[in-house]
């Protein structure tokens, strides 16, 4: 199709709400109980990324990639995990209708293998033509690569043709680094974002690619 063909969309707080659970991992394993879980998500959407703010209370494994695996190895073991976002399961249907090619990109440190049991759980799975995970790559890459590799995998290469669907500023400003279009979901933490496109949720996503698309061509 001419347009946006690839559609890559993230998972934690733009596709499924993960917030809480995650909350509760990272005290679980970290035994940290000096901030609440509105101060947890005041450090997620923080411009200088969660880590920095974390290692204040946790010192240097704040930035240390096999914590942070440890942390998404034992959320997925858990078995317990978030809700899919309003509209987001009707959402993907209509996408794919439209001839578009839907995938899930999430920085997550652990390998996409370990998202099949919760894409299932959520109703989501078959929903999705594929999906990569930061720990599909290792350590040593970004999300800028991530997403690279994605555009190359499912679209040729084709930047223009693409766009990114995220929550997080940090996400955003990667896009714009690297070419590739953005749209921005906002939720109660994280107004302002800087998107080409933003959006109250994810029911107004069909609609953003349709004036996004009318911009590009």
């Amino acid at each position: 199709m001419n347009g946006i063909r690839l559609v890559i969309i993230d998972l934690d707080m733009t596709l499924v709400d993960t917030a809480r659970r995650c909350y509760e991992v990272l005290m679980d394993i970290t035994g940290v109980n000096s901030f609440n879980f509105e101060e947890f998500m005041t450090l997620y959407y923080d411009g200088n990324g969660i880590r920095k703010g974390l290692a204040n209370m946790i010192g240097d494994r704040a930035f240390d990639y096999g914590f942070w695996r440890e942390c998404w190895l034992r959320y997925v073991e858990g078995g317990r995990y978030g809700s899919v976002m309003p509209s987001a399961v009707e959402v993907l249907r209509r996408l794919r209708d439209e001839g578009r090619v839907v995938t899930i990109a999430t920085g997550r440190e652990i390998e996409g293998r370990f998202l099949v049991r919760e894409l299932e759980t959520y109703g989501i799975l078959n929903l999705v033509d594929g999906y990569m995970t930061l720990g599909d790559l290792g350590p040593q890459y970004g999300k800028d690569e991530l997403l690279r590799r994605m555009v190359t995998r499912y679209n040729n290469g084709n930047f223009k043709g693409s766009v990114y669907v995220t929550d997080h500023p940090r996400d955003i400003t990667i896009c714009r680094e690297i070419g590739l279009p953005s749209i921005g979901v906002l939720n109660r933490w994280n107004r302002g974002l800087k998107a080409d496109k933003v959006i109250n949720n994810l029911k107004e996503l069909p609609e953003a690619l349709r004036e996004l698309e009318a911009g590009i061509n």
